[in-house]
This record gives C-alpha cells, sequence and structure tokens, in this order.
C-alpha cells in the first residue's frame, strides 16, 4: 500500500480512530505507524504499511482493540509473531506452513487466541479462520512439574543456589568498594542491589521498577498513600541501624498493567544486612545526583534534597543524571509521588542482570558445562517455591512468598521432595581439584592474612581472596564451613578428619529436628571434607612414589 492509497484510506473511514491503552492515560491514534502504550513504551506498526488496505485495517483493528487488555510486553510478542504470521494468511498457505513448525506452534497459537478470542468488540475476518485450524491441536505441552525442574528454565540445584549467591555477595562488595562518583559504578552498584532485592523479596523486575524511596519505611511506620507525599518520611541517611532495626518495602502487583496502582497488602520486612545495604546505596544514589544537578549550577538545601529523593525511584534509568534542568522549579516539576519519569523500564533491568552474569561473572553450574550460570527471575521463583514446599510450609505461607494465589502454586505443592537437591559428588571432585591446581600454596603461606586456622591455631588452609570473606555467611563456621567454598584452599598435610567428625556428629544431631536448610548444608560440607582428604591422601601418595 503506498502513500496515495493509505491517505485515501484514512479519509474513506468512518469508525473509530483512538483507542486506549491498558495503562491509563495513554491513547493512540488507529493509523499511527508508532502507539504510545506507556512511559517509554512505543508499539512499532510501521512495517503494515507493505500490507493491502483491506489487511492493513483488519489488522490494526484487531490490534488496537485488544490493547487494552494486555500489558506492553505480552503485547509486543504477540504483535511480533503477528508479523511472521502476515506471510501466510491464507488458510491453505498457514496450514502447510504450520506443518514446518516445532517449538514456534504455541507462539502461533497464543497470539492467534489473543487477538480473536480477548476482546469481543472486533472479530477478525483474517485470523479466526487460522485460529479455528489451530484451537484444538494438542502441542503435548510438558506438565508444569517439570517445567520446575527443568535444568536450564527451572529451579537451581542447591549448588548452583550456592554459586549464585555467592558471587552476588563477592560482587556487590566490589561495588560498594568503587568509590567515584560516576554514572557507570552506579549502574553497576544498581544492578546488583536489583539482584539482591530479587532474592530477598522474590518479586519480578516489572514490579521492581516501580519502586520509590517514599516505599521504604522503617519498620514501625505505617505507609500512608502512595499518591501523595508521606511528610513524615526521613531520607535513610538519617537511620541508624542495628540488630533489631530493619526496613520494610511496600511493592506493586505487576501484571496489572498499571503504574503504581495496586498496592500488595503486606510489605516486605527486609533483613538488617540489606537494610544496611539500601542505606549504602542511598549515600551513593544522593552522591551521584548531586553532583550531576552541579554542573547544571543547581545546588539543593537538605530540605530539598529530601522532598526530591523520596519521589525519585529506587532503579532510576540513567538519563535521570544526564538531564539538563534550566532551574529547581523545573526539576521538581518532572517528577511527582505518582510520576513514572526516570523509572527504569524493566527490560532495560533484565538486561542489565543477563549482562552481568553472562559477561562479567563466571558462575558455575553443576548441570549444565561450559556455560556460565545466569540469574533469572522465573528460575529464582520456582527455586524459592520448590524449596517452601518441600520444607512443609502451607499453602498459603508458599504462596505469599511470591504473592499469587494457592492454585498458582499448587504444582509445586505436589512435587514429591524431589531428589533435585542431592548434591553431584562429581562436580565436587572436580571442583577441589581445580582449587589445588589453580595457585601455589606456598605463595599464599607468606601473607599470614591469608591462613585459615581452627581455635587450636592450628593451619588448616589458605584464602585465595581475604577480602572476600569479610561479609561471608557461612552457616558453619570457620574452617569447618569454608570447605565448600572456591576462596578456600585446603592444605594437604592438615588434619582434615576432626572437621568431618565435627560436621558428622552435628548432622546426627540436626537430622532430628533442625531445619532442612541446615541439614543440607551440613550434607555439602560433609561430602567437601570426604572429597578433600580423599585428593590429600592421592596427593601426598604420589609424592612419596616420586621420592623412591
Amino acid at each position: 500500500m503506498n502513500s496515495v492509497e493509505l491517505k485515501s484510506l484514512k479519509i474513506s473511514y468512518k469508525g473509530k480512530r483512538i483507542f486506549q491503552s491498558k495503562q491509563t492515560g495513554y491513547e493512540f491514534d488507529l493509523f499511527s505507524d508508532e502507539w504510545l502504550l506507556g512511559y517509554k513504551k512505543p508499539l512499532y506498526l510501521n512495517w503494515m504499511n507493505e500490507l493491502d488496505s483491506e489487511t492493513f485495517l483488519d489488522l490494526r483493528l484487531t490490534i488496537a482493540h485488544v490493547a487494552k487488555h494486555y500489558a506492553y510486553s505480552t503485547l509486543n510478542g504477540y504483535v511480533s509473531t503477528l508479523k511472521t504470521i502476515c506471510d501466510y494468511l491464507e488458510p491453505t498457505t498457514f496450514e502447510a506452513w504450520r506443518l514446518t513448525l516445532t517449538d514456534y506452534k504455541k507462539a502461533v497459537r497464543d497470539a492467534l487466541n489473543a487477538f480473536t478470542k480477548r476482546s469481543h468488540e472486533y472479530r477478525s475476518s483474517l485470523l479466526t479462520p487460522l485460529y479455528d485450524i489451530v484451537k484444538d491441536e494438542n502441542l503435548g505441552t510438558r506438565g508444569h512439574q517439570k517445567n520446575i525442574l527443568d535444568e536450564t528454565t527451572g529451579a537451581y540445584s542447591e549448588i548452583e543456589r550456592d554459586n549464585l549467591l555467592e558471587a552476588l555477595r563477592i560482587e556487590t562488595l566490589h561495588a560498594l568498594n568503587n568509590n567515584s562518583a560516576t554514572t557507570q559504578n552506579f549502574t553497576r552498584l544498581r544492578t546488583v542491589l536489583a539482584c539482591q532485592m530479587m532474592v530477598a523479596i522474590v518479586r519480578r523486575p516489572t514490579q521492581l521498577v516501580k519502586i520509590k524511596w517514599c516505599d521504604l519505611l522503617r519498620v514501625g511506620q505505617a505507609f500512608t498513600s502512595h499518591k501523595e507525599s508521606n511528610r513524615d518520611w526521613q531520607p535513610l541517611t538519617q537511620h541508624h541501624f542495628s540488630d533489631v532495626e530493619q526496613l520494610h518495602l511496600r511493592t506493586f502487583k505487576g501484571k496489572t498493567g498499571q503504574f503504581r496502582v495496586d498496592a500488595e497488602s503486606r510489605s516486605h520486612r527486609l533483613e538488617p544486612n540489606l537494610s544496611e545495604l539500601l542505606l549504602q546505596y542511598y549515600q551513593v544514589y544522593e552522591t551521584t545526583l548531586c553532583a550531576s544537578l552541579s554542573i547544571n549550577n543547581i545546588v539543593l538545601s537538605e530540605s530539598e534534597t529530601k522532598e526530591l529523593m523520596q519521589r525519585l525511584p529506587l532503579f532510576p534509568d540513567q538519563s535521570l543524571f544526564s538531564a539538563e534542568f534550566d532551574t529547581k522549579e523545573n526539576l521538581f516539576k518532572s517528577v511527582s509521588d505518582t510520576s513514572e519519569a526516570f523509572h527504569l523500564q524493566s527490560t532495560s533491568l533484565m538486561g542489565n542482570i543477563a549482562y552481568l552474569f553472562n559477561k562479567k561473572l563466571d558462575i558455575k553450574s553443576d548441570r549444565i558445562a561450559h556455560k556460565p550460570l545466569a540469574f533469572k527471575n522465573n528460575r529464582w521463583r520456582h527455586t524459592q517455591l520448590t524449596l517452601a514446599a518441600w520444607m512443609g510450609l502451607s499453602p498459603a505461607q508458599v504462596a505469599a512468598i511470591t504473592g499469587v494465589t494457592i492454585d498458582a502454586i499448587q504444582a509445586y505443592l505436589d512435587l514429591k521432595a524431589p531428589e533435585r537437591v542431592k548434591i553431584d559428588e562429581a562436580f565436587a571432585g572436580n571442583s577441589v581439584i581445580q582449587r589445588f591446581d589453580s595457585i601455589s600454596s606456598k605463595k599464599l603461606q607468606q601473607h599470614s592474612d591469608f591462613k585459615v586456622k581452627s581455635p587450636f591455631d592450628e593451619e588448616m588452609g589458605h584464602k585465595l581472596n581475604p577480602a572476600n570473606c569479610s561479609s561471608c555467611q557461612s552457616k558453619g563456621a570457620a574452617p569447618m564451613g569454608c570447605y565448600p567454598c572456591d576462596n578456600f584452599r585446603p592444605l594437604e598435610t592438615a588434619n582434615h578428619q576432626q572437621y568431618l567428625d565435627k560436621a558428622e556428629r552435628k548432622l546426627a544431631i540436626n537430622s532430628q529436628s533442625g531445619h532442612p536448610a541446615t541439614v543440607k548444608r551440613l550434607q555439602t560440607i560433609i561430602l567437601y571434607i570426604r572429597v578433600t582428604m580423599m585428593l590429600c591422601e592421592e596427593r601426598q601418595t604420589m609424592k612419596v612414589g616420586a621420592q623412591k
């Protein structure tokens, strides 16, 4: 369809042209090639100009009528699939093409279902016959339980979970130790904190990016309406945390398509260490922001900084630090308690997290070799829900972990305590072998800070990097809790048997009434001590044989 035909179609069309997005306040013109469905959420449809006028109008009306029913990311995915389907709109051609598909069949059926069944206001003459072809097709979908335990998309194994948390702990230390107030360093810290928050509250990126600083209060303070300023809110820099003083966090439901509209009924109580981390992040955030504003000769007083910060997102877009404001008045007009301005998009946050784990960190999996282990929201949710069900929590308690209904977590409750939590002994053995061969123990022995000693001052091994141990939260005290850690290098001549005996005694006691997580951790420690002892014996035997 050329420009003349398009112009003629616009003139001859007498129907409804302005449609509503799912997100309140956003409307779009049917004939526009770019529909703005939300803040920084454009849907590009210029590819449809290549279609004939009848097809163009039918499909535009189809998309427009379902736009108010789906979140932006979901609709964008369906439109992407529709673009492919447009090459096969003739039913016979479509059916022949469908026979060549494998995994893509489900995406095609889901898109056709969305465009033909979601809205009752318009019926597509082109897509309805195609949906009739696929609607009753048995695609042989895998059971949800199998998806939960899938090695690439399901719950993490115990080793994978421990490796992820350890890598995240060390990356957090490195990000905090970088003192230069640049947007690059801030972005690194922002990504790490987002991961820590995802670990702690088990909420999706689309929920994390809605959080503002006013959603953080000290435990004991009640939240007021999120639509107006809280005059009692205090900057995090005025909190002095102890073991009993913590923050609690307000979050909003993520799948409504609305921005900060449906707050969850319960806030999340954050642990003291995460509260302290948020305090440090707040200080970096405020320093970076004030430095960027000073470039525009804008200097804020203490009360102005407080007012501005509580309006700003917890995870801001980088444009916040590069935006140019002529006056303070313009700065404060750009943000409000309900404004979406400068909030990071969930897709951008997921991209930042993917880059961190795929390009920067090299985390090992015990199930998939030669591929770095990535931290993903859905896999973490599978992990936490599976663990909660295995520990015997009630359905209501399991559902509360991720803020979903009891029906949504039924598949986790049906799991028969799967043996996915068993440790792969081959992985443990390979891990310890690599530690022996990676660095010379003689070099480490030259520095006392690197030594790991027993309570009786007996040398048991060495730390590869002592700084990484400063915030360790291992459930077993050093040196017993060190054996599974990649940062620990065991000494070949040390008496490791004493800690094997100690760990086995603890396991015997905790197996009766101890917490399941403690039992599993002790089982891991025992396995690694046994592997360490076996390898130490082998290496010493080889050395004796070489001397003869």
